[in-house]
């Protein structure tokens, strides 16, 4: 996907080098958006498993249970070492689920909770207690794509100071003929339920390219929804962009 011109603070931030010397090399790592778990994504059946949100609870679709995972706020540098309580199912928009206990400790905004992840792998030649039991990592916080969804590197993207919150689009694709952006249209709205009443726009690129798009939102929590009913009624692919 092609974020263009917001993630201005990743350009500030740098991890800390607190216990740098008791991992090796990240296995993993990936930078993109949390899920920030609540009790109606249970209810809803969005997510399969029920979850204390008071407790420090993070979970990933990929990586095996107790691996060392390293989520950092790049907003502020702040960061936490946990083992991965799961491997459970979200939408495959977000590289991690988290609680909110999570989420506060390591000061992220909700509305924009954009994170880089990293799996961690002992250093061998490190001896120490296990990691939950590490004094200095239980205090890291202080400072230390339906079926595919992308996401650009942005990091590499040079981003001028703007203090005015984007706004986003979902983009449902692009047609060659305004009839067949209609059709699209007129499909989702019959087969999802939740999407009858929301706003489905055509935007008229050129003579033979018309982008058919949901929204905008103000945040990435407000896409939460809509991209799971897409993901229900078998969208193959969506992406999702800065709307300009």
């Amino acid at each position: 996907m092609r974020y263009n011109y917001f993630l201005i603070f990743l350009l500030l931030c740098s991890c800390t080098s607190t216990s740098v010397n008791k991992y090796e090399k990240p296995v993993l790592n990936s930078k993109g958006f949390a899920y920030i778990y609540t009790l109606n994504d249970y209810e809803n059946k969005f997510i399969k498993k029920k979850i204390n949100s008071d407790e420090m609870i993070i979970a990933h679709n990929k990586v095996k249970r107790g691996s060392l995972l390293k989520i950092t706020n790049p907003n502020n540098g702040k960061n936490i070492i946990l083992k991965n309580s799961f491997r459970l199912d979200y939408p495959d928009f977000y590289k991690v689920l988290i609680t909110k206990t999570v989420s506060s400790q390591i000061g992220l905004n909700e509305n924009f909770p954009y994170v880089e992840v990293e799996e961690l792998k002992k250093n061998k030649s490190f001896i120490a207690k296990k990691a939950e039991t590490h004094e200095e990592e239980k205090q890291l916080g202080v400072k230390a794509p339906v079926e595919k969804v992308k996401i650009n590197n942005i990091s590499k993207t040079k981003i001028k100071m703007s203090s005015k919150q984007p706004k986003f689009v979902i983009i449902l694709g692009n047609f060659y003929s305004q009839e067949s952006a209609k059709l699209l249209i007129k499909r989702v709205k019959t087969e999802s339920l939740s999407l009858r009443n929301k706003k489905i726009s055509i935007d008229k690129k050129n003579k033979h390219n018309f982008e058919v798009f949901l929204g905008p939102y103000k945040t990435i929590k407000m896409i939460k929804n809509d991209y799971i009913a897409l993901k229900q009624i078998n969208f193959d692919e969506v992406d999702i962009k800065i709307h300009e």
